[in-house]
């Protein structure tokens, strides 16, 4: 697993952003920020895909996370709690 260095950053010279990178290939790449909405101030999470970026509200990302970690299991997981099974 790579180590996730979290760097503050100016918006703009008024907002701010928190801006995500790790190493990879031996450079310090940026792979995604927390930012601000300008009209209404909604938090984003923003990921950078194939030369695009991708914006998700955190909000959304949230709901998202807490039904990844309701829901999703390793293969092993599975293995030990058969269908039915309890997932706790």
């Amino acid at each position: 697993m790579k180590e996730i260095k979290a760097t503050w950053a100016a918006l703009h010279g008024e907002g701010m952003r928190l801006e995500l990178s790790c190493e990879i290939e031996g450079q310090e790449r940026y792979f995604a920020s927390f930012l601000a909405d300008e009209a209404d101030d909604t938090l984003f999470f923003e990921m950078a895909v194939s030369g695009s970026s991708v914006r998700v509200p955190v909000a959304q990302l949230e709901s998202l996370i807490a039904d990844a970690k309701r829901e999703v299991h390793s293969e092993s997981w599975y293995d030990k709690n058969p269908a039915g099974g309890d997932d706790a």
